[in-house]
């Protein structure tokens, strides 16, 4: 699992929002623009290229309960705020019945509508919420589960190198090559080293590369011992996992090399083909 899934799902999110809410929004506006952008959080959507984009069940239920987490933290906090209470002193006079010269009467200085000011001006402001500071907050708890996600992995399993006397198939082959030692047998043991070669990349994803002329950096190459011999033959083959690592290197037998002239290639790197 990424170590930053859900803050770089968050990200793509974040946009939307800094469009949507004001920078200093509503707690009602910033309530339900959080609510909607987390529930579009899909933090499969930010796995990078080629990473697992469904994990196994038991990442995907960590990654929803983080989101769960990011939730209920973010829309629990603002779902707290509230507007202070207002204050009067006294009994509060019985409400007249509005009327539509009441605005009217505020601006004639007889004193009218006095009483719909001062209830104007015990009337508490409506909270509201810097949208920065909020979404920085929620991009940092987002952060914050991702290194718990990644903590809460169980480490890989350390791979211990299997004896000879315990891997079956490596018992087989070396009985098979011992059966064919034994009778002499010189084409039972090339079968069975040709049913091996095919063996090792059906089975374990091991190519045995033979000398080609264009994978030289697969090769060291070695001087026939023949000095008549004017081609180049492969006398061990290389041996390559499946993601490009060379396991083995090969060998290659061939004519001794030339000197190159001061200017010319690297030394080793041309062959004689004459």
């Amino acid at each position: 699992m990424s170590r930053d899934i859900l803050a770089t799902a968050f990200k793509r999110q974040r946009p939307q929002l800094d469009i949507r809410l004001e920078d200093h929004a509503t707690t009602e506006h910033a309530t339900a623009a959080l609510r909607a952008a987390l529930e579009r959080l899909d933090p499969a959507s930010a796995a990078a290229p080629g990473e697992d984009r469904e994990g196994t069940p038991n990442s995907r239920r960590q990654l929803a309960a983080a989101v769960d987490l990011l939730r209920a933290v973010s829309l629990g906090t603002l779902a707290a705020v509230r507007a202070p209470a207002a204050t009067t002193t006294g009994a509060r006079p019985p409400q007249r019945s509005s009327s539509p010269l009441t605005p009217l009467l505020r601006l004639l200085p007889l004193g009218l509508g006095d009483e719909d000011h001062r209830e104007e001006r015990t009337r508490p402001p409506r909270p509201t919420v810097h949208t920065p500071t909020l979404l920085d907050q929620l991009q940092a708890a987002a952060e914050a589960a991702d290194r718990l996600l990644a903590e809460a992995e169980p480490p890989a399993p350390e791979r211990v190198p299997l004896r000879w006397s315990e891997d079956r198939d490596v018992l087989d082959l070396l009985r098979d090559l011992l059966s064919a030692h034994a009778e002499r047998d010189g084409e039972l043991a090339l079968r069975h080293i040709d049913r091996l070669r095919k063996d090792l990349a059906l089975r374990h994803d091991i190519a045995v590369v033979d000398f080609d002329g264009t994978n030289d950096s697969l090769f060291s190459f070695v001087v026939h011992p023949d000095p008549e011999e004017r081609n180049f033959v492969t006398s061990r083959p290389a041996l390559v996992a499946a993601d490009g690592r060379v396991l083995r290197p090969g060998e290659v037998r061939g004519p001794a090399r030339k000197p190159f002239p001061a200017g010319g290639h690297e030394q080793g790197t041309e062959r004689d083909d004459d």
